[in-house]
């Protein structure tokens, strides 16, 4: 039996389905909530998921149920070790994925990372105490 998560950090696709409300996501914040669990994104995310555009307006509502970790020297220093050790051919197809996992080991554990790309989180993760969670 896994212990409960302290913390779940959405990737893009996490926080873009949060904002359009899809179940799956939504029951995540549920089950954080009953946990006691924290919910985070990387500052990068907000990044991916946003555009200026009026469109943006779920997304800044979403944000606000969530702590929004900053991309500091020592998550970019990380980020840019993970994705060089790994054995893809092209590493830096894997940068913004480098920069979330690289987020993930800065929260408290144990860790969820929900994300719509689980293949190459799992890979950047591997060896580690962080549970990768697909949601699309």
């Amino acid at each position: 039996m896994r212990p409960s998560p302290r913390s779940i950090l959405l990737d893009a696709q996490a926080l873009t389905l949060l904002a359009q409300k899809a179940k799956l996501v939504h029951a995540w914040t549920t089950y954080a909530e009953s946990v006691y669990a924290r919910l985070y994104i990387s500052s990068l995310t907000l990044t991916e998921t946003t555009d200026g555009s009026p469109r943006d307006a779920n997304v800044r509502r979403a944000v606000k149920l969530l702590i929004t970790r900053p991309v500091t020297d020592d998550i970019a220093l990380r980020a840019g070790a993970l994705r060089a050790s790994t054995t893809r051919r092209k590493p830096r197809d894997l940068t913004v994925g480098a920069v979330v996992a690289a987020t993930a080991l800065t929260l408290p554990s144990p860790v969820v990372v929900l994300t719509g790309d689980p293949d190459n989180l799992r890979l950047l993760l591997a060896d580690t105490h962080v549970l990768v969670e697909p949601v699309g």
